[in-house]
């Protein structure tokens, strides 16, 4: 569960340079005066502001003609902006300005004898019954302020233009921006935020301190929220969560508003919790103690579907490797893999990104949002720890705080019997007979997790009814949050899909007994990028069925991708310095999009198939199997794979990264022998599906992984964490044999 502001409405100011209001007259300005100047201002404005940004234009404008009293003007042009951002955001969209539509609707109706506290109330509740329920629990956040940091600014630009016998028009709006909610805000914020609150109690039951017992002693935590119109024990949807948050309940409102009891359950450690958070761990066994007390409660008719994302898809993995009776179905989107499928390791390669994460759940008992999106900070940790050549495993001491869990995780660096006991075996899967809707995208950083379970559960369970929904989402829009343009490609309008109510769909299909979501014309449902439309086939094994083999190989010194294997017996040579540490800079600048102009080559050979003459389908994993040697004893390989297109840019289809020591055995470690050919089998990355025009080539960039972002493998067959650069010594000399191939899923061509 993430929290998403619609900030850009009140973040905003022009750039405008060059253009200036005078200010003769207007030798002092004070408190005294304030007030007039703005009028000025909001006259001089209405006839020399200009912007070509349309959201902005109109955002400005509405600030412009509430401050010269056009009223109506003003509610339009808020509509105006609105309008900008409604395909992309509805839900924000709707939400957005409501604090000003409420106050200029009731300063327009308030007149002699007239109470505006009543009619405040009037346009509030009338706004609110409007706006959709995840619009409504937005508007808090509109509904806060601190009239002395407005003032403040508003007096801050003013001491900047003392002095000057005029003021730039940016300046003129950033003033008329401060004023404006300032004055909005003393007359009627905590109007609208007393409202909010009153609402809520009228609507909802809310038990947010409630604390039980789990068989083995610890302490859970948990937030109950009930619908007041339910007068009859309801179905309840319940949410295990580590990210501990206040706003957390206006999830579980979401589900009451829609007829169930709605319950949050904190991980254990977290918010009222006493005990340690220790992340993975504890999960399965305090959700199935949670669900005991919950079937107990007078709220409750003993039936329960649980969903989230991320660790909470993870958690319902977990609950499910000892299913309860009660628990009656699953939601899990971008579930983590915990373990080597995603989370935090790779194909056992290790990511630094895991020690951010940990930071980000374990500092307090709550979320830790500012030093989890510091970016700059962890950026700087990882270019610290690369450069340096420290062990990974220093990490969590050069960032100055040094993690047990982390420590313990890398002490388990293949999928043993600690990452195994987190999530169901094959026994246990085999017993999963409730019906799952997985939920992931081709970005989503945990979709090898997401379907690592999906495929456990069919390989064990034959007639298990397990659904998938898969698209051009990363991590956030398999949860939810969905993005018309994801990382420089705007998604096929098809695709902009509501996952909130299709997962409100499918508890209605399973526990109420209403219609399957129209979405779900088969178990494997999946929208092919470039051709909006979903198309739908019955087992994720379907994609196996038509495969074109590429070999990659090198022909007189040109790489290629070929359908025919050459009798050329040769290899591609790569070289890599893993002593070179002056790329740092350049590694951590790289976007990470999936439409680039260019590519990062440096440590990667390049092999590229000729211009298709007619465009195809490419749906599922690219597989392959990597004939190599190498002068180490293990090497960290890396396989991208894109579409490069006829106007030169390069569409991302996948990725592969992997260990090659624990290729063979994820669970048991198998050193290379320097100068024998050996074989890598690629699997275990993303499926993705999208159409490749013709005139497009498809480009694999393979090499050996190096960079802040991963740990670095020196290839010595020690335990890789405890490695540093002094065991780096001579570069890494690989090479790919000619008979290497890849295969790639055509569906249609």
């Amino acid at each position: 569960m993430k929290k998403f502001f619609f900030v850009y409405f009140f973040s905003c100011f022009s750039l405008i340079f060059g253009q200036k209001i005078s200010m003769h007259g207007f030798t002092k300005i004070d408190s005294s005066n304030i007030d007039s100047f703005v009028t000025y201002l909001g006259k001089e404005l209405k006839t020399k502001y200009k912007e070509k940004e349309k959201a902005l234009y109109y955002d400005n404008l509405f600030r412009i003609n509430l401050v010269n009293g056009n009223l109506d003007s003003s509610l339009a042009e808020l509509d105006s902006v609105r309008s900008v951002y409604m395909k992309s955001n509805p839900i924000a969209a709707k939400a957005v300005g409501t604090q000003f539509e409420v106050y200029i609707k009731t300063a327009k109706r308030v007149g002699p004898g007239k109470n505006f506290n009543a009619i405040y109330e009037e346009e509030f509740r009338k706004k609110y019954d409007a706006l959709p329920f995840r619009s409504q629990i937005q508007l808090p956040q509109y509904f806060s302020y601190g009239s002395a940091f407005l003032t403040k600014g508003i007096y801050d630009i003013l001491a900047k233009n003392a002095h000057k016998d005029s003021i730039e028009i940016a300046d003129a709006l950033q003033i008329l921006k401060k004023y404006n909610i300032r004055t909005v805000a003393e007359k009627s914020f905590d109007l609208g935020a007393a409202l909010i609150k009153k609402i809520e109690k009228e609507e909802f039951t809310v038990y947010d301190s409630i604390k039980i017992t789990a068989k083995d002693g610890g302490i859970l935590s948990l937030s109950v929220i009930l619908n007041n119109k339910n007068k009859k024990p309801e179905n309840t949807i319940l949410v295990n969560t580590i990210y501990s948050d206040k706003d957390n309940i206006n999830d579980a409102k979401e589900f009451a508003i829609n007829g169930y009891v709605g319950v949050i359950l904190n991980t254990r450690g977290k918010y009222l919790s006493t005990n340690n958070i220790e992340p993975f761990e504890h999960d399965g066994n305090d959700i199935n103690d949670a669900i005991d007390w919950i079937i107990k409660q007078p709220w409750s008719n003993g039936k329960i579907g649980m969903v989230g994302g991320s660790y909470l898809g993870f958690s319902q993995w977990a609950a499910s490797k000892k299913l309860h009776p009660a628990l009656k179905t699953i939601v899990p989107q971008a579930s983590v893999g915990v373990g080597t499928m995603d989370f935090p390791m790779n194909n056992n390669v290790f990511a630094p990104y895991s020690l951010r994460w940990l930071n980000y759940v374990m500092n307090s008992k709550m979320t830790d949002y500012a030093d989890y999106n510091d970016t700059k900070k962890w950026n700087s940790i990882y270019k610290k720890w690369y450069q340096s050549g420290l062990p990974f495993k220093k990490l969590d001491s050069i960032s100055g705080k040094p993690n047990t869990i982390f420590q313990r995780w890398l002490t388990h660096p293949a999928y043993d019997q600690y990452w195994r006991s987190m999530t169901p075996d094959q026994k246990e899967f085999s017993k999963i007979n409730i019906p799952v809707l997985t939920i992931t995208g081709y970005y989503d950083s945990d979709q090898l997790g997401a379907l690592y379970y999906l495929k456990k559960h069919y390989q064990s369970n034959k007639k298990a009814e397990h659904y998938l929904v898969i698209g051009p989402y990363d991590h956030s829009g398999a949860q939810g949050y969905v993005k018309s343009e994801l990382k420089g490609y705007k998604i096929d309008p098809v695709a902009n899909i509501d996952i909130n109510k299709l997962s409100i769909d499918w508890f209605d299909y399973v526990l109420k007994g209403k219609q399957k979501p129209l979405l779900l014309k088969n178990k494997i449902n999946y929208q092919v990028m470039g051709t909006n439309q979903w198309k739908t086939v019955n087992s994720i094994e379907d994609f196996n069925e038509n495969r074109q083999k590429l070999y990659v190989q090198n022909n007189a010194n040109t790489l290629s991708l070929s359908d025919t294997k050459t009798k050329d017996k040769g290899f591609s040579t790569l070289t890599v310095d893993l002593k070179d540490r002056t790329d740092a800079d350049l590694l951590l600048e790289q976007k990470n999009d999936i439409v680039n102009k260019t590519v990062y080559t440096k440590n990667n050979l390049v092999f590229s198939t000729s211009a298709f003459d007619a465009p195809f389908e490419i749906s599922g994993n690219f597989s392959g199997t990597l004939v190599f040697s190498i002068n180490k004893k293990d090497v960290d390989i890396a396989a991208n794979l894109y579409e490069l297109t006829s106007d030169g840019k390069y569409f991302l289809l996948s990725t592969y990264l992997g260990r090659a020591s624990y290729n063979k055995d994820n669970e048991k470690r198998h050193l290379l022998v320097p100068g024998k050919k050996e074989k890598l089998v690629i699997s275990n990355n993303e499926f993705v599906s999208k159409k490749i025009e013709k005139g497009s080539k498809l480009v694999l960039l393979l090499g050996v992984s190096k960079t802040p972002y991963w740990e670095v493998n020196y290839g010595t067959g020690k335990q890789v964490s405890d490695e540093s650069v002094n065991d780096a010594k001579d570069p890494v000399e690989i090479k790919f044999y000619n008979d290497s191939f890849i295969e790639i899923p055509i569906t249609q061509k």
